[in-house]
């Protein structure tokens, strides 16, 4: 078999050789290529097998009683089949090869351009009938902006939606293979990812990432509820309005961290608020350092739980992202409604009920000192004005210092085996026992 095809080979190559010598000195004979007549169909860097030969009379047959009018020798598709091997259509097919128009795209005779295409490039080529808006965007894919529409579609027939090599995301993944190899250990993955293109546009886009609209625009065509969150929120949250937005905190494609968070939840938080900050309200206290210094953590810092009283999106009180009503300032009248966030863990009794010996170890006897420094109309200890929320160095997260204005009141504050005592600034030394 190797050797009748070098034969052929070699009479090829002979032809060739011959039919060039012959281009050279005018005559060819049986060829339509002359020094005087359509010699320009074969001086392309590419040249048809049947051109190149001056095989015309392979495609190409004379009329009946005429001297220079021929005709094709039947269909398109038909006359290349008989020297190519047929490409099987398949699910999706080509308009011009669904109609059997190979010199649609395919120059018959030689080209310039590899395949002997038409065009000077693919991609002259496909917008000779597409749309090229397509890819008239800020930001393109970088085989668009190569010009290589061939590493992502078939040409002629695929069994993949709009021609593709392959479908979903095994595409993407020919290319962008750290997604492919990061998912295998994600244990929270973007449901997207299962189809790139519900994100990205996979020619070009206006935005960054070739993301089909902005962050966080994008985002919110899905989480509704995020949106509304952050509409609604009476304090914003920066991180959701600046720098990469949504991205600052999530990432896209997955994670290794609940809500595809790019670290683990608390130690994001700190990623920022390892420093003071200024706010609208106030400062903001370095978060980081205050948990370096204090062994005694709130319970959800325990359980690096920040979410559990800040909503990370925007808060809906006018203080410090939280979720539920908290008051700030150092005395308030008492109302349930006052302490919704503590009362989300803390049971409300522990300020409800004037005397008893269960709901607290900060009574004088059955007398609930809880009760009588928070529950009354008129300058109601706040939370705050005794236990630090966050973390301290004292049991039950009593405070060193809580400010009183512009003053940081000191509480002096010393448990014992049976009670305890404090020298505030606010009154004398009390003791209590229990």
């Amino acid at each position: 078999m190797k050797c009748k095809n070098y034969f052929i080979l070699s009479l090829l190559l002979m032809a060739l050789l011959s039919f060039t010598s012959a281009v050279a000195q005018g005559t060819t004979p049986n060829s339509c290529v002359t020094a005087k007549c359509h010699t320009e169909l074969v001086k392309t860097k590419f040249v048809h097998g049947p051109a190149a030969v001056g095989a015309c009379v392979q495609c190409h047959e004379l009329l009946p009683n005429e001297t220079h009018k021929f005709k094709k020798i039947g269909t398109s598709v038909n006359l290349c089949n008989n020297c190519h091997d047929p490409i099987k259509p398949d699910k999706v097919n080509h308009a011009p090869f669904a109609k059997g128009d190979c010199v649609a795209c395919h120059n018959p005779h030689g080209s310039d351009q590899r395949f002997m295409l038409r065009q000077k490039s693919i991609p002259q080529l496909c917008f000779s009938c597409h749309k090229e808006e397509m890819i008239k965007k800020k930001t393109l894919h970088v085989p668009v902006e190569e010009g290589d529409c061939l590493v992502c579609h078939q040409p002629h027939a695929s069994e993949n939606p709009k021609l593709l090599v392959k479908s979903g995301d095994s595409l993407c993944f020919m290319c962008h293979t750290d997604i492919e190899s990061g998912l295998v250990e994600a244990k929270d993955v973007h449901s997207p990812v299962a189809q790139c293109t519900t994100c990205h546009n996979p020619h070009g886009s206006d935005s960054e990432r070739m993301l089909s609209s902005g962050v966080p625009n994008l985002c919110y065509t899905c989480h509704d509820g995020i949106k509304q969150s952050v509409a609604q929120a009476v304090v914003k949250h920066k991180a959701v309005e600046e720098g990469k937005k949504c991205i600052n905190c999530h990432s896209p494609h997955f994670s290794k961290f609940p809500k595809l968070l790019v670290n683990e939840p608390m130690s994001l938080c700190l990623s920022c608020h390892n420093k003071t900050m200024n706010v609208q309200n106030g400062t903001l206290t370095n978060m980081k350092e205050l948990f370096e210094k204090n062994d005694k953590w709130h319970g959800p810092i325990r359980e690096r739980d920040c979410s559990g009283c800040h909503n990370p999106h925007g808060g809906k009180t006018d203080f410090r992202l939280l979720r539920w009503v908290y008051p700030r300032e150092f005395y308030s009248s008492f109302s349930i409604e006052q302490y919704e966030l503590c009362f989300k863990c803390h049971q409300p009794t522990l300020v409800l009920e004037p005397r008893t010996t269960t709901l607290t170890g900060f009574r004088n006897g059955d007398q609930n000192l809880h009760y009588l420094h928070v529950n009354k109309k008129v300058k109601g200890r706040t939370c705050r004005a005794c236990h630090e929320t966050h973390a301290s160095q004292k049991a039950d997260h009593i405070r060193e210092l809580v400010p009183f204005g512009k003053w940081e009141l000191p509480i002096h504050f010393e448990k014992t085996s049976d009670g305890g005592k404090c020298s505030p600034g606010c009154h004398a030394t009390k003791e209590y026992k229990r």
